[in-house]
């Protein structure tokens, strides 16, 4: 018998979780106890739907059942800091954190979208290295790119958005990338920015629901080289999508950010890789 088909779950089955509130729709149970199962982990995954003035006792439950990790998702990631003992450099620069684990009561905090995505533009064979990087929008998963991709060595980030946002100065003083920020008013800067851009990267809420005809830009946008993510997943092609694909460009929604990101928590706890296929069968991607 296959040990995916037998309950293997016993005393010493460690237990790991995702704290938010709503939670019951996310992805990542399915995700993690399908890898958890493939490789012969003896864990499992729990959805933890809780409310925002039970966090701190949340917190505590973390430390006495020995909860060994945990993922952090809306409206938690910047409020779940207060209680970690520790950031590693991406969550520090973020200034957000959606990865937790628990190392012997200590509680370390990590983020995991940004590389998440960088993985998913490299299993397309996008590859980030001293290209020039356009990004709409400067909302939380768009911060958590931008820190990534300069990390990973982006030549230039130029990231246009409706407000100022004093978080790109900062990360200016302290990654070795220049990041600019422009107006999403100034149409023409963006159209000269996207001539000579490797990849325009779409982080706003425009295309999803209930705006799902909207699109920022047109097709006189889009130059020949440029390949286009949009990190939307609902609906699987965004009108900016539908645009790429008519103009024979390199696209991609946001599932594979999806499943990377968890790809990179994964790790973060357990040291092992994500069994990427069986994960993606699991989740109907493939």
């Amino acid at each position: 018998m296959n040990h995916l088909d037998k309950n293997t779950i016993t005393g010493y089955t460690g237990l790991y979780g995702i704290v938010a509130n709503p939670i019951k729709h996310s992805f990542s149970p399915m995700m993690h106890n399908t890898a958890f199962q493939t490789l012969g982990i003896d864990d499992v995954y729990l959805a933890f739907e809780v409310m925002e003035d039970k966090l701190a006792d949340y917190i505590i439950s973390v430390k006495t059942l020995n909860i060994k990790g945990f993922n952090v998702s809306m409206p938690y990631k910047l409020k779940i800091m207060d209680y970690l003992d520790d950031l590693t450099n991406e969550a520090k620069l973020c200034q957000a954190v959606n990865t937790v684990k628990n190392v012997n009561g200590k509680l370390i905090g990590h983020i995991s979208d940004g590389k998440g995505f960088v993985m998913a533009c490299e299993e397309k064979g996008w590859h980030i290295q001293n290209q020039k990087i356009v990004i709409l929008g400067a909302g939380g998963a768009a911060q958590a790119i931008i820190v990534e991709m300069a990390l990973q060595g982006a030549k230039e980030i130029v990231v246009y958005n409706r407000s100022v946002k004093p978080f790109i100065e900062e990360l200016n003083q302290k990654l070795d990338c220049s990041i600019y920020l422009k107006s999403l008013t100034d149409k023409g800067e963006l159209k000269k920015d996207l001539k000579d851009a490797y990849l325009l990267v779409q982080t706003t809420n425009v295309g999803m629901s209930p705006n799902i005809d909207q699109c920022l830009i047109d097709e006189s946008y889009l130059s020949p080289q440029l390949k286009v993510a949009d990190i939307i997943y609902k609906p699987v092609q965004t009108q900016l999508l539908k645009m790429a694909e008519k103009l024979g460009l390199e696209y991609m929604n946001g599932e594979g950010m999806i499943l990377y990101q968890g790809a990179v928590s994964f790790e973060f706890w357990t040291g092992q890789e994500m069994p990427i296929k069986e994960v993606k069968l699991a989740l109907g991607m493939e």
